[in-house]
């Protein structure tokens, strides 16, 4: 039985192959951390603005109404913990952001390394098929030759 000249290259590709789709997975993961992150950000700086606007409107009661001191003592504590959520929120997120930034290198990687063995193949295939070509050429080259030689000797 007849053993394939690049099996091995092929089963090295196979093995690339494998690991670049699993980049791709992570990637994909990755990539919707960073959406999710990104959205519990807005989510986190909507609820700042709606604490601000609340602390707007009680600045400003109905005339003949007191200020109503205790409630915006309770809306600045609220605030400052929204800020808190928020500046939380925004690590998250560059964390986040690291992390696929690191699987896009992973995956540029791979796809490289699955390349390369692609061209190597290609090449060796390439090679292949000239030396078959000039064996082909030199057959065909003798038989010419016998064919020549033979009308020469018969004439």
């Amino acid at each position: 039985m007849k053993q394939r000249p690049d099996a091995a290259l092929e089963v090295a590709l196979e093995k690339r192959q494998r690991v670049l789709d699993q980049e791709r997975r992570v990637l994909a993961e990755r990539d919707l951390a960073v959406q999710e992150q990104a959205a519990q950000l807005s989510a986190a700086d909507s609820r700042v603005r709606m604490v601000l606007r609340q602390i707007d409107a009680a600045q400003q009661p109905v005339p003949g109404v007191s200020l109503a001191v205790a409630v915006l003592g309770d809306l600045e504590r609220l605030l400052d913990w929204c800020e808190v959520q928020v500046a939380i929120q925004k690590e998250r997120l560059e964390i986040a952001r690291g992390e696929a930034d690191t699987a896009r290198g992973a995956l540029a990687v791979a796809h490289q390394q699955v390349r390369a063995l692609e061209l190597v193949l290609e090449a060796r295939a390439a090679e292949r098929a000239e030396k078959q070509r000039r064996v082909e050429l030199r057959l065909a080259d003798e038989t010419a030759a016998r064919v020549h030689s033979q009308n020469s000797v018969s004439r």
